[in-house]
């Protein structure tokens, strides 16, 4: 026992690392990359390592201004390791930054709070369904998320820390982090880090500190070194054109979207299950409170009073109203601009994880919160009971199509959400405090261990992905120029096939039937649907293949044999030299 006591941080930190293992790595390569964020980053990595172009950011032959380039850095130097672009090394460096990022919040917590509330919150983190489905995703979202994390847990260090030595290495961190995540995803990184730092000090009454000259002047020479060379490479080689999609467009157009709201309160409770029942619960029955505590925080706002306001608050209590201000600063940005990016709804699982952490730990140790936590385990475990009946029956219930090459998931599905959750329930009635806690985080493993990897398929399969997969490696292997007439942009064509395709949104069929005419060797992928219209107007075409949801068709008198064909069909990989 003493020997776990003397360790105990060692063996959490082995703990955690477990738990992201199980959770983000397994079966990574198992499935194709998913349209249309996925194959979207994959394809403009893949321009970057043939043209050997690692600052201009191009897809399907254009300049692209709205994407910004350190996921393409750290995902090619991965291919470059590995010799290769595939599932597997454009996916590796997400998990392994996921991992990186839940170890590194435990450890940072942990200097403010106990190790118990740390672990407790670092394990919540972890197992977020949002975590773990994003980090088998190889998108740019999980390196904001945590490059915006870890810029903030260090702004909260210069907080609680009362050694000047120690809060410039911390402001070192903070503006470090902050230049990364505007690497990442442009100037929100700036917004949150910069709104949620100014508000947490006028709250803790050091608004100084900010401005203290040599803070700032490591901000900007940290800043100078880390963002100016490719942002004035861009401004260098496309001028004004960079500076008005990247700097205006990409970051301030789209504002109050309000129709989305919805959509964004709906995908961070679906994004931070199983955890969100509870924080949800906390929070408003909390929320009148919070409200009256702030309003009369700031009644008299002179820095003398707010600083000795702040120093009578116990250590958590400034913690957790620290995270309250990051998670209402990044909620405002996630409803501004809607569900467009996933990256500002995904954020806010990190102060929902330090706020939701607090209260389990109340739970589990002082025996406190027993009516909130109570309703907020027996809500999504009772919604998961009838899931999995419904699953068990659902083939006499629900229409077989949704079942279509999940049946094997059946058996897994009911164990999951039947025994896990009878046993939360159980557990709860009892008073058998950690078990409940337990619960979530072994359902989230099991889901990711046993079924992430066949969803991911199942959405390929039935979004009819794998037809446009199939079809570019057709036209790869018969050497045939592709067009798409299709409503939306389907970037596994681009990423699967060798050479730039045309795209046509617009469903003009005269226009399809003068293309066929005038481009006979060209492939053309269309919609099954509109087969119907193509027949009604009498359209010649010749259907080289059929999928689930798209054709792919070339003009009746085409002659196949006019067309080179190559020495093999391979499966598309990128080799890097």
């Amino acid at each position: 026992m003493d020997y776990l006591r003397k360790n105990s941080s060692l063996i959490s930190i082995v703990i955690l690392f477990i738990v992201c293992l199980l959770l983000y790595f397994p079966n990574i390569g198992g499935y194709p990359f998913i349209d249309t964020d996925e194959t979207k980053f994959v394809s403009i990595a893949k321009d970057m390592l043939n043209y050997s172009d690692w600052i201009n950011i191009k897809i399907n032959g254009e300049n692209a201004f709205d994407i910004s380039p350190l996921f393409f850095w750290i995902t090619n130097l991965s291919c470059l390791l590995f010799g290769k672009i595939s599932s597997e090394t454009v996916r590796l460096p997400i998990s392994i930054i996921s991992a990186i990022g839940i170890i590194f919040l435990y450890i940072r917590i942990k200097k403010i709070l106990r190790k118990t509330y740390s672990f407790i919150i670092s394990l919540i983190m972890a197992t977020c369904l949002g975590t773990i489905v994003f980090s088998r995703l190889a998108t740019n979202d999980i390196i904001f998320v945590f490059t915006t994390m870890i810029s903030i847990l260090f702004s909260y260090l210069t907080i609680f820390s009362n050694e000047e030595k120690n809060k410039t290495k911390y402001w070192i961190g903070t503006y470090f982090f902050c230049a990364l995540s505007i690497l990442c995803s442009g100037l929100f990184g700036l917004f949150i880090v910069f709104l949620s730092v100014l508000a947490m000090h006028i709250f803790s009454g050091k608004l100084k500190e900010i401005f203290i000259p040599r803070n700032i002047i490591i901000g900007l020479l940290i800043f100078s070194i880390c963002l100016l060379p490719w942002h004035l490479i861009m401004v260098y080689k496309h001028g004004t054109i960079f500076i008005k999609e990247y700097l205006f467009v990409y970051n301030f157009l789209n504002y109050l979207n309000i129709k989305n709201t919805l959509i964004v309160i709906g995908f961070f409770i679906l994004g931070f299950s199983p955890w969100s029942f509870s924080f949800l619960w906390i929070l408003g029955q909390k929320a009148k409170d919070i409200l009256n505590s702030i309003f009369s925080y700031f009644k008299d706002n002179s820095e003398e009073k707010l600083r000795e306001k702040w120093n009578n608050l116990s250590k958590i209590d400034k913690f957790i109203s620290l995270n309250t201000i990051v998670f209402f600063t990044s909620l405002i940005f996630a409803l501004l601009y809607g569900s467009k990016y996933t990256f500002l709804i995904l954020f806010l699982m990190f102060p929902a994880s330090c706020i939701s952490g607090h209260y389990w730990y109340e739970y589990m140790i002082r025996k406190e919160h027993d009516r909130s936590i109570f309703f907020a385990t027996m809500i999504p475990n009772v919604i998961l009971i009838i899931c999995s009946l419904l699953g068990l029956f659902g083939h006499n219930i629900i229409n077989k199509w949704l079942f279509q090459n999940l049946s094997h998931l059946i058996l897994p599905l009911v164990i999951i959400f039947f025994i896990i959750p009878i046993i939360s329930i159980f557990a709860v009635i009892l008073k058998s405090r950690i078990v409940p806690y337990a619960s979530n985080v072994i359902l989230m493993i099991s889901l990711s261990f046993v079924i992430t990897p066949t969803i991911f398929n199942f959405i390929t399969q039935n979004g009819g992905e794998n037809d446009l997969i199939s079809f570019a490696q057709i036209a790869n292997k018969d050497n045939a120029p592709l067009t798409a007439f299709i409503p939306a942009k389907k970037y596994s064509l681009i990423y699967y096939y060798d050479k730039p395709i045309t795209f046509h949104n617009n469903k003009d069929f005269e226009w399809l039937e003068k293309y066929l005419q005038e481009n006979p060797y060209t492939y053309v992928v269309v919609e099954i649907k509109d087969m119907w219209d193509i027949e009604a107007k009498n359209i010649k075409y010749m259907l080289l293949d059929s999928g689930k949801r798209y054709c792919l068709i070339q003009h009746m008198a085409t002659s196949l044999q006019e067309i080179q064909e190559p020495e093999e069909n391979k499966e598309p990989e990128v080799i890097v030299y």
